[in-house]
């Protein structure tokens, strides 16, 4: 049974208060957070680095990205060590970066940026890798991504470029990957995909094992599909929902005419297709259609005998993608997020008679970014976070965090406060025999009245107690996806 809860409905003030959130954080810093500036405590026994990624720079000398997607990727390192924090920042010197710094002025394509100039001086150039969306480490490599290409190689204690990684030459030169890997936790396997092909897309599904070497690439045509953000993983299985977004006129892109994202349309008389995967080997065992809809992040995944069910944020069209092309422009008052952003819901799939079912996840509101605890993928989790706008005051950007129960329907929100403004919340689980939601959510947060950010833990459980407020120097660019990991590099 739902618990109906009491969400804040206060004026909207400060309009714009986000904005400054998406300006350049110019500088790459090194330093300790002094322990006295630091509000709270540090939870005892809490080591770990937090590597989150961020489109650090929106624009380049006069020149504004046509997309936030194509920001320069930045990552920042935030240490948890021996109750002290250290931070550290540094961009990716991606060929894009290096030479756009130079010449202060867009030298590259991007995902929705066409080099000024007109056709000629896009025709036949595929967009830059940006290297912003996301950041993992594992088999020992602290890896950027960009779904649009390969990964950059980055030291983990400098956060220096080692350069393009191809896992020893088992990523071809037409085979990107993924911002959305899954690690298996029992296994310590690492999955990921790439969609390419012009003017029909494929699917390029890798089994990376825990050592880093890619022992599986298996690629299929799934239909003609071009838009695929995320997947999940069950214990046997790779799940994939694919959006009814095409490619209609790949050759305008191709000869410049268009973007990436002007070249892709969202066809709402045509369904969205869940495909699933074997696991071990990549082959198709089935594909499913349900009404058609349209979204970015995919939620966790778990099969019973043979079912299989998996929870993703769904929106009826692909109208968000112009809201996310001028960063800087101020949001209206006309927007409700709870009436209009992405809604949670889960699709249940029969392997064996096909049989299919979808419906909203009980208790959720709109949202985005979902995060459970680690140790559950691939199998039955009972919370999911994720973040929320709600009207505190200031709902121009992600503000709070909602706390999902799967079993009771329970939904508890925590509110960062007017003016605070997160992304993606990542958990860490208190220690090994913690119950599920026995842990912390840490976060980056914008704090309007400082115009500089914090790193903020907040009791998982609860959801009332915010922990610590960890004050940085600075602002740090919003961003999208990243990683709390035990080991630590300073």
């Amino acid at each position: 049974m739902t618990t109906l809860l009491a969400l804040p409905e206060k004026p909207r003030v400060l309009p714009g208060c986000e904005l400054y959130g998406y300006e350049t954080l110019f500088d790459e810093l090194s330093y300790w957070i002094k322990p006295e500036n630091i509000v709270g405590e540090i939870p005892a026994g809490l080591e770990g680095t937090l590597f989150m990624n961020c489109p650090g720079r929106n624009r380049i000398g006069e020149q504004q990205y046509g997309h936030w997607f194509d920001g320069d990727g930045m990552i920042s390192a935030v240490t948890i060590k021996g109750g002290r924090v250290h931070y550290k920042n540094r961009y990716v010197r991606t060929p894009k970066f290096v030479n756009e710094t130079a010449a202060q002025k867009i030298l590259y394509r991007g995902v929705g940026t066409q080099i000024p100039g007109g056709i000629l001086k896009n025709m036949f150039r595929m967009p830059g890798n940006a290297a912003n969306t996301s950041v993992i480490l594992h088999g020992g490599k602290l890896l950027a991504l960009w779904e649009g290409g390969k990964p950059y190689e980055l030291d983990p204690a400098t956060l220096e470029t080692v350069g393009e990684y191809r896992y020893e030459g088992a990523l071809t030169a037409a085979q990107p990957f993924s911002a959305h890997p899954r690690l298996d936790p029992r296994t310590g396997m690492l999955y990921n995909f790439g969609v390419f092909g012009v003017p029909k897309p494929k699917l390029h599904f890798y089994r990376i094992d825990p050592g880093g070497e890619m022992v599986d690439n298996v690629s299929q045509y799934v239909g003609d599909y071009s838009m695929v953000h995320d997947f999940a993983i069950t214990e046997r299985h790779a799940v994939f929902i694919l959006c009814p977004a095409f490619m209609r006129t790949p050759f305008k892109f191709v000869l410049g005419a268009r973007s990436i994202f002007e070249s892709i349309e969202f066809d709402n008389s045509r369904n969205t297709k869940v495909v699933v995967l074997e696991l071990a080997t990549g082959k198709l065992v089935r594909e499913y259609e349900f009404e058609g809809f349209f979204g970015f992040h995919i939620g966790n995944a778990h099969e019973h005998g043979d079912n299989i069910s998996v929870d993703a944020l769904c929106v009826k069209n692909m109208d968000v993608m112009g809201g996310l092309a001028d960063v800087f422009a101020e949001r209206g008052d006309d927007f409700k997020f709870l009436a209009n952003g992405a809604r949670f819901t889960r699709f249940t799939m029969n392997l064996a008679s096909g049989a299919q079912h979808q419906a909203l996840v009980e208790g959720s509101i709109a949202g985005e970014f979902p995060s459970w605890n680690p140790r559950f993928t691939g199998r039955e989790n009972r919370y999911t976070w994720l973040s929320t706008i709600i009207e505190n005051g200031t709902p121009y950007s992600f503000n709070a965090v909602q706390k999902v129960d799967h079993q009771t329907g329970e939904l508890k929100v925590f509110d960062f406060g007017a003016g605070r403004f997160s992304s993606e919340v990542n958990f860490i689980p208190h220690g090994k025999d913690a119950t599920e939601d026995e842990g912390y959510l840490i976060s980056i947060v914008y704090n309007h009245a400082r115009k500089k950010s914090e790193v903020v833990i907040v009791d998982a459980g609860d959801m009332r107690t915010e922990i610590a407020v960890i004050p940085l120097e600075h602002h740090v660019p919003f961003g999208f996806h990243g990683g709390f990991y035990s080991e630590t590099f300073v």
